[in-house]
């Protein structure tokens, strides 16, 4: 058997972070890194809507803004049951600007009315037709459903601790193959290359809603906007670093 009273390193892309952070342990150790991934059903769908209109006098701009308000607010009464939370996000009214090139300042053009709105909507089955008569509305921006699930942080732990299992479980094969035992955990950090990948850690997929295959019939009434909601990804990487133990078979 191969004397490993030096170093057993397995070099998995993150040392130097390690390295950078303080001194590896003294004697023999084994590093390695695994992923894990969960998947898990949305519980609720979330629309983002934004309006804002100029108009000449500030009392336009006011009016238009809140039959814009009171438009949504009625078209929502027919989908209480299907609404998880709904709230304004904010409203704020003011003079809008423009740049003048012949003058080459600011000028006022009119003024501005401006607010922005949360649905959070958890009956898939009423999302589609929702979103389609929203569309309806006259809105700066209408996002497409996003889809959330109701803890988070819960899942994202979950992903965290099955991948931390998996790098564990990784280190022991590899050092039994050499005869011998980890010892304490020196060092763990979590997602140690997203950064370098060019990657944002968590989420990894399925939050979007999927472009929809339009069906119209001949009555208006009768317009489908198929909603598929797909599992959530979590995605979460880890590397560990092990002391290895001293006894270590010749």
């Amino acid at each position: 058997m191969m004397n490993f009273r030096a170093f057993l390193v397995l070099m998995c892309g993150f040392l130097p972070a390690l390295a950078a952070a303080g001194n590896l342990p003294d004697g023999p150790y084994v590093s390695t890194s695994a992923s894990a991934i969960e998947e898990v059903d949305p519980d609720y769908a979330v629309i983002d809507l934004r309006f804002r209109v100029v108009a000449d006098a500030p009392d336009a701009a006011r009016a238009a803004t809140n039959k814009a308000q009171q438009r949504l607010v009625g078209l929502l009464e027919d989908y209480t049951d299907a609404l998880r939370d709904h709230r304004l996000e904010s409203m704020q009214f003011g003079e809008e600007y423009e740049f003048d090139r012949n003058q080459q300042k600011r000028v006022r053009t009119g003024f501005f009315g401006t607010f922005s709105f949360r649905l959070e909507v958890d009956d898939f089955e009423r999302l589609g037709k929702l979103h389609y008569q929203l569309a309806g509305l006259e809105w700066n921006s209408l996002g497409n459903p996003a889809f959330k699930v109701a803890d988070d942080e819960a899942v994202r732990n979950l992903a965290r601790q099955r991948a931390l299992e998996k790098a564990g479980e990784r280190a022991r094969a590899l050092a039994e193959a050499q005869g011998a035992r980890l010892g304490p955990v020196w060092g763990i950090i979590y997602e140690p290359m997203h950064d370098l990948a060019g990657r944002s850690p968590g989420v990894t997929g399925g939050g979007e809603m999927r472009p929809p295959a339009i069906r119209m019939s001949m009555a208006e009434s009768e317009f489908e906007l198929p909603v598929e909601p797909r599992p959530l990804r979590y995605e979460a990487t880890v590397g560990v670093v092990y002391s290895l133990d001293r006894r270590i078979s010749e």
